[in-house]
């Protein structure tokens, strides 16, 4: 989603199509009418009405089988609107990401959809007014509570159930234990042969296995945790940047700005700035 975006009813505006691709989009939306199939890696799932589904950026998604009836009213978030969403939600861990991979479909009752259509409403009206340098960061306020209430409710649901999030696949299960494995190492190791060894695999199968499963290299998903990392800590307005660099394990302060620079195009102090941290 970006200053130029609203909510949508033509489905002409999906990311998703009846052919399986990595999206650089996500959506979340209520269907109206109809029933589809939509499949996010290989979990399908048939929606009909007042059915909420959630496809975040970077997955594989299709969506087939539509009837001739079938409508939505959906918003888009693409990757780096969603990363920043996700930075002020905490220590989000990336067994969430797995579960929503496999519940991205949730049945709503006619009171939860009505207020589902008043959030777009909100996100439309708040899209198309008011002061456009504060614009950004108030959509972000409004997805962040859209976000946060499915990580309530995973974290409710690991917490009862006791069990970890099922894979499908050994190929799942080395991308899940990578995925970790950076959560907890990423300050001091930023290289491809330390999670190798760990998961006890070549650095060349790994990239091809991550490439596979997230749509996106080990390099980029290493890349991402990190960025998120430090948008995370840039959001506290008494943390000096020399403080970030210790935290996040970069040499000095020169190697965190090139790093961030590359790859959101800003300095740190520039998106500090951007989220009106510093005025």
């Amino acid at each position: 989603m970006d200053g130029n975006s609203y909510i949508y009813t033509d489905l002409s505006a999906l990311p998703a199509d009846e052919h399986e691709a990595y999206l650089a989009e996500g959506f979340g939306g209520v269907c109206t009418g109809g029933t589809a199939v939509i499949e996010v890696f290989s979990t399908s799932r048939r929606i009909s009405k007042n059915d909420l589904v959630t496809v975040l950026p970077l997955q594989s998604v299709s969506i087939r089988e539509v009837s001739p009836d079938f409508s939505m009213t959906f918003f888009k978030i693409d990757k780096t609107m969603f990363l920043d969403t996700m930075s002020s939600l905490g220590k989000i861990t990336p067994d969430f990401f797995f579960y929503m991979r496999k519940n991205f479909q949730f049945r709503l009752t006619r009171g939860e959809v009505q207020r589902f259509l008043s959030f777009c409403r909100v996100i439309d009206f708040r899209n198309s007014s008011g002061d456009p340098a504060f614009r950004r960061e108030t959509i972000l306020h409004l997805l962040r509570i859209f976000y946060w209430d499915f990580y309530v409710h995973f974290r409710k649901t690991v917490s009862r159930e006791g069990v970890p999030v099922p894979l499908n696949s050994n190929k799942e299960n080395i991308a899940f234990r990578f995925a970790m494995l950076v959560y907890e190492h990423y300050k001091q190791h930023k290289e491809m042969a330390f999670y190798a060894d760990k998961l006890c695999i070549t650095p060349q199968y790994l990239t091809r296995v991550i490439q596979e499963v997230n749509g996106q290299s080990a390099r980029e998903l290493l890349a991402s945790h990190v960025v998120l990392e430090v948008k995370a800590l840039l959001r506290d307005a008494n943390l000096e940047i020399k403080d970030i660099v210790r935290q996040t394990g970069f040499s000095n302060q020169s190697s965190l700005s090139r790093f961030f620079r590359r790859h959101t195009g800003m300095s740190p102090t520039e998106y500090r700035r951007t989220i009106h941290i510093i005025r």
